[in-house]
């Protein structure tokens, strides 16, 4: 009843009375149980790594089990018994570190990593040296692994709450030295190679004189361009598999996409070269003005601060460059290649391409950024939602590598984009008089049963018409790559990251079928849902027969593939 009322610091006050509950004879001044802390931290934590991820779409199961409202309590118990609580957490930690996290799943080790960062930036990041040193190896390999992941979590999520970045992160945070600094930011630092003039003359055209975006247009599809820069991409490939996957198919819309976003690429190669500079200078208590000097030209640069609201209204203004170098480079394919070419596979490698380049220059630690920039290139219709899926799960690719954790929160994000756009269009042909002057219906009208139903229906319909393909191709995608794992011994992390994104995928597509197409529609309920998922072959049984028939050899990637069926035989 006082966490429903009160704030966070009351809440504390009164989580800590709990300890007045177990007096015993070896009780502090006769008022707090001994070690009682280690019990409040644990359960605490324990509430926290079971948090709504952040960013999934999904909401909380209670606003009281939102994970910053966690850490904010956790947080205002530091403050309340200084002495108590701290050697609790650092504790608690340790232990989850070296004995638990190789079985949490990839959403609980999230939500440990974003609570630890939030904690540390809220305590003057106050963290013994020696775990970082001892933390650092598991982040250095190459191969992934479940501690590495948290550790890379917990400092990347660090660089976001502060606008200083991975700078304040090397130079308030870690130890003099620490290697975590290179292996969780500076080994991220992308190809200082010079622009080519081609490039930097689009960069100048579009970010320097504003030059009128039809100009551009013509620019980017012309002959000119062809034969001074098109000359240096290798003629295609016809017996390559997936060849109009190939980046040299499309170079005209990477360079287009390169000159358009140019300013993340900048602002990635600032942060890493302040935090690089920060780590040098507090390992060698001395001044790099060699790096100053090298990066002021960059620094000089007339552009506002707030990177995302110029790309915002930079993709509004360039969408026709960008749509013009992807059918410019779909026609030269379609012209090349030999037998009929699917135009909707061709469109879709096309939109790859473009998220292809662009996850390539934000910075890794900035899902935010990658969040934004995609819900903005699909409010522009750029991309759709089956390229968002489909860059997101590894592009077809064969090995795992390229498949980010985060991917199920990019295609829940698509999806809901998608549902919400498709209704409105679905809303507005209800209300169009075939002259396209829009109508208002008054209330007699719109309360006849029999229209209202079948105006529910319809939007449904187009609701599952549009989540269905992305649902299905990430079933298909996450099948496919769990039955090749080849894994005799232990799951590997990647194996169950897919395993587990495709269950919160699950929900997060139930969650916004029922929340965007069934609630504001009182004639509807599950039963309708359920029904339309049958009509599309996409019902839970369905669906997880699918899932069982993908065939593999070992032992655990059978047991996935079963999870797998198993979350979408029970949503759906």
């Amino acid at each position: 009843a006082g966490a429903d009322r009160n704030n966070a610091k009351e809440v504390a006050d009164q989580i800590w009375a709990i300890s007045h509950l177990f007096l015993g004879a070896d009780s502090i001044d006769d008022s707090t149980s001994v070690g009682i802390e280690f019990g409040i931290i644990e359960t605490l934590i324990s509430l926290i790594v079971q948090c709504t991820p952040q960013g999934s779409g999904m909401p909380s199961s209670s606003p009281l089990n939102e994970l910053v409202y966690l850490s904010r309590v956790l947080l205002e118990l530091t403050k309340l018994k200084p002495s108590l609580v701290p050697q609790a957490i650092v504790l608690a930690v340790s232990g989850m570190f070296e004995d638990f996290m190789p079985s949490l799943t990839t959403t609980a080790r999230e939500n440990l990593g974003h609570w630890l960062s939030f904690h540390l930036t809220n305590t003057d990041y106050q963290w013994p040296k020696s775990y970082w040193e001892h933390w650092a190896p598991y982040a250095a390999v190459d191969q992934r692994n479940s501690r590495g992941d948290f550790v890379s979590i917990a400092l990347w999520s660090m660089a976001t709450l502060s606008p200083e970045g991975p700078e304040i992160v090397a130079r308030e945070c870690l130890p003099a030295g620490s290697t975590l600094v290179q292996s969780v930011f500076l080994k991220h630092t992308q190809n200082k190679a010079d622009l080519c003039s081609t490039e930097n003359d689009l960069i100048n055209r579009i970010w320097d004189t504003s030059e009128d975006p039809d100009s551009i247009r013509q620019h980017i599809i012309s002959d000119e361009l062809s034969e001074s820069y098109g000359s240096t991409v290798k003629s295609i490939d016809d017996g390559a598999d997936n060849s109009m996957s190939q980046p040299k198919v499309w170079w005209r819309t990477r360079l287009a996409t390169r000159a358009l976003f140019h300013p993340l690429s900048r602002e990635n190669s600032r942060m890493i070269a302040l935090a690089e500079k920060a780590w040098k200078k507090k390992t060698s208590a001395g001044d790099c003005n060699d790096m100053e000097d090298e990066y002021h030209a960059e620094e000089g640069k007339d552009e506002t601060e707030d990177i995302l609201a110029d790309l915002t209204d930079a993709i509004a203004r360039f969408k026709p460059v960008l749509l013009a170098a992807l059918a410019r480079d779909a026609d030269a394919y379609d012209s090349e290649a030999t037998g009929k070419v699917d135009d909707d596979k061709l469109l879709l490698a096309g939109e790859v391409s473009i998220l292809s380049e662009i996850g390539g220059l934000v910075s890794a630690w900035d899902s935010t950024a990658v969040f934004s920039l995609i819900e903005c290139l699909m409010k522009n219709q750029i991309v759709s939602s089956l390229s968002v899926a489909t860059w997101a799960l590894g592009d077809n690719k064969e090995e795992m590598t390229n498949v980010s954790p985060q991917w199920w929160k990019v295609v829940s994000l698509a999806l809901n984009n998608a549902v919400t756009d498709a209704l409105s269009r679905a809303d507005l042909s209800e209300t169009d008089l075939g002259g396209g002057i829009g109508m208002i219906i008054d209330d007699a009208a719109a309360s006849d049963g029999a229209d209202s139903t079948e105006a529910d229906i319809k939007r449904l319909d187009e609701s599952l018409k549009t989540a269905v393909p992305v649902l299905k191709y990430s079933l298909e995608r996450v099948c496919h790559l769990v039955s090749t794992t080849n894994s005799a011994k232990k799951i590997p992390i990647a194996a169950a990251d897919l395993t587990e994104g495709m269950k919160r995928l699950s929900r997060a597509v139930l969650f916004q079928l029922s929340s965007l197409a069934l609630s504001p529609s009182p004639s509807l309920t599950l039963s309708n849902l359920h029904r339309g998922l049958m009509s599309m072959d996409a019902d839970g049984e369905k669906l997880a027969s699918a899932c069982q028939a993908v065939e593999c050899d070992g032992e655990q990637e059978r047991k996935l593939l079963q999870h797998v069926a198993f979350s979408v035989e029970k949503y759906f």
